[in-house]
């Protein structure tokens, strides 16, 4: 294990494994623990007093120099005029930033400063090509500027270096509250961290350490950095030793234990994703998550998703840097404009970062080969109005549903409000998926987020008179329905209508070929005297998601049943769906998913629904609509059901 004093989770996690290997005798293997600024004597303690064995190396003084940033000043112009300071002594200069995006500020602000006949400034951080790594690293004839992360501390060595600038700033995982996720967050690093940088200045002969921060700051830094085992999301650590069949933590020689309330809202996320059973241990669903590289969420997107390849786009896009450069409240909200980018290699946005969206492209094509899937091949390969619920499984404490009539305002099942800029096109959606908010905020402003909503799916037009019904619409409408099929088991038959939106019109009545029906047949068509709208159903992407959230919220639309019907054809059609609702008279729809196509894709075309309107004296029902996430408003009037049809023949209206 080296570089130990870093206390990343894979290495606090793999010791404690292999030790409770060691105790069981599963392996004989022998342990070594490495740093040069290692806490040596109390890991020993926890190793059962192993040795320590110290092996000095040549140093050379090393002459620390303070030179605090002024309060508010931007870190660009101090590091500038570190940069000057230390270039006034011989050799090359090791600038430590926390991150990508300081690197690259500096980068350009030192140039300018410098000049073209000042010295050659150079970044150095993990997403760069390798030749430009090495590029670099190695020492030249003429002197450099190099602009590195913390990857320089202790993962790589950078000749020719005399003078060290940090600014005493570090980017590191923890717990997001914005994501739900492990997130990078800039922080001081430690003094032990501090005093690895500046032990690069003293390899080949006296060097300098010029520091951003004052004595009396350093002095009040942390001795070293606490373990990240106490600090970061553990999710992907409970994930991966639920599938080792390690459920409690507390079973393995931990040198710092994982913090308990983030342990018990790690399963609590897992078990809500299908990741763990009641006891703890791990599902089937969860060992295929586990096998992916990314965060447990992102992984619970790909895994069974209806939409893979879109999955892998989606979990990279989230999984790496953001694809369009500035700050999160100058950016849109809306996660398909990111996805539109990644998948479309003609499409242009002005912040589109260019760099970013390779990486994004090449890691969605890494997961699509770890998860078997078949890459597309551009943007057609991908419905982008299947993003809210390709997501969805992945953050279903994140689905929101609009407030009342209020624009922007958004609740989540928990009750946690939720907010989204007015000039954001998302703000008027029925519902949302929030993967991005500012937990800073009182109001939860959202700054990345795609709609959820449930749709029209079907309207259903009853009749004690099928046949006649139908030769009824040939003849007025100048259109004939498409015979549907039998409801075997249930008297009825149908036929169908497409009417627009990925919509239909279902015209139901008792079916001639089921004559000893016994019991009442569905939507009550055994006391329909006339045809007339009855109810009609809402399509959801996931109806178990649809109900569980019903669930959180008290509302019981039901339980799902599987039904199917046989076509013409002799087609076996599924689906899932909820019983009609007993109250709201028709005008609180049922909820219906469709594994495959639905009957809109074979339905007689010809037939547009003009306008579709809803009526409920009952305000309770109006809320009813806006918790399915349905856009439809509910007049305060009588209760009713009309729909307008622009048909070959004219203007057509069906009233319940």
């Amino acid at each position: 294990f080296d570089e130990f004093h870093e206390r990343s989770v894979p290495g606090d996690v793999g010791l404690a494994l292999m030790l409770a290997g060691a105790q069981t005798g599963e392996h004989d293997a022998r342990l070594l623990l490495m740093s040069a600024t290692i806490d040596a004597d109390a890991i020993a303690a926890h190793l059962d007093d192993a040795p320590v064995v110290s092996s000095p190396g040549r140093t050379y003084p090393i002459e620390l120099v303070w030179r605090p940033k002024k309060r508010r000043e931007p870190l660009a112009p101090a590091v500038v005029r570190a940069v000057r300071e230390a270039l006034r002594g011989p050799g090359d200069v090791l600038v430590f930033l926390p991150g990508v995006g300081e690197i690259r500020t500096v980068e350009r602000e030192l140039t300018a400063a410098l000049g073209p006949d000042g010295p050659a400034v150079l970044p150095l951080h993990g997403s760069l090509p390798s030749a430009e790594q090495d590029a670099a690293l190695v020492a030249r004839a003429e002197r450099r500027v190099v602009l590195a992360t913390n990857i320089a501390e202790t993962s790589l060595t950078v000749d020719g270096i005399t003078a060290v600038v940090d600014s005493g700033l570090e980017r590191t995982a923890r717990l997001d509250p914005r994501t739900g996720m492990s997130g990078l967050h800039t922080i001081n690093c430690s003094r032990a961290s501090a005093d690895q940088r500046a032990g690069r200045a003293g390899r080949l002969g006296p060097g300098v350490a010029i520091r951003l921060w004052s004595k009396a700051e350093h002095a009040a830094r942390a001795p070293h950095a606490p373990p990240a085992i106490t600090e970061d999301d553990m999710t992907p650590v409970a994930l991966d030793l639920a599938r080792r069949a390690i459920i409690d933590p507390a079973t393995l020689p931990f040198l710092t234990p994982p913090d308990t309330a983030r342990w018990a809202k790690a399963v609590e996320l897992l078990t809500t994703l299908g990741a763990l059973d009641d006891t703890g241990a791990a599902t089937d669903l969860g060992r295929r998550m586990a096998m992916l590289p990314v965060h447990p969420r992102l992984a619970r997107l790909i895994v069974d998703a209806r939409h893979p390849w879109l999955a892998c786009v989606i979990a990279a896009v989230l999984d790496e840097r953001d694809v369009l450069r500035g700050r999160p409240v100058d950016l849109p909200v809306e996660l398909a404009e990111r996805v539109r980018l990644v998948i479309d290699p003609d499409a242009h946005h002005g912040a589109a970062d260019s760099r970013a969206l390779r990486t994004v492209r090449d890691r969605a094509r890494q997961l699509a080969r770890r998860a078997d899937v078949e890459p597309g091949l551009g943007p057609h390969d991908i419905d982008l109005t299947a993003l809210g619920a390709t997501l969805a499984p992945g953050f279903p404490d994140r689905i929101a549903r609009r407030i009342g009539a209020t624009r922007g305002g958004f609740v989540t099942a928990d009750g946690q409000p939720l907010s989204i800029d007015r000039r954001e096109a998302i703000h008027e959606a029925a519902g949302i998926v929030a993967v991005d908010i500012d937990a800073r905020s009182k109001r939860g402003a959202v700054h990345r987020a795609t709609a959820l909503e449930a749709k029209l799916d079907h309207l259903v037009y009853a009749t004690p008179d099928l046949a006649g019904l139908v030769d009824r619409i040939r003849d007025e409408w100048g259109v004939t329905p498409t015979p549907g099929g039998s409801h075997d088991g249930l008297g009825t038959a149908n036929a169908l209508l497409a009417i627009g939106n990925g919509a239909y019109l279902e015209i139901i009545g008792p079916d001639p070929s089921q004559p000893d029906h016994v019991g009442p047949r569905p939507f009550g068509v055994d006391d329909v005297t006339e045809p007339r709208l009855i109810t009609w159903a809402a399509a959801v992407p996931d109806l178990d998601l649809w109900l569980a959230w019903c669930m959180a919220r008290r509302l019981d639309p039901g339980p799902a049943f599987t039904m199917q019907r046989t076509t013409p054809a002799g087609d076996v059609l599924h689906w899932r769906l909820t019983p009609p609702p007993g109250d709201g008279d028709g005008v609180v729809p049922f909820l219906i998913e469709w594994p495959g196509a639905t009957p809109a894709t074979t339905a007689a075309p010809g037939v547009e629904l003009f306008g579709f309107e809803l009526s409920h004296p009952d305000l309770a029902v109006a809320g009813r609509l806006q918790e399915y996430a349905l856009p439809y408003p509910v007049n305060r009037s009588a209760a009713s059901l009309r729909a307008v049809f622009l048909t070959p023949a004219g203007m057509v209206t069906l009233e319940s």
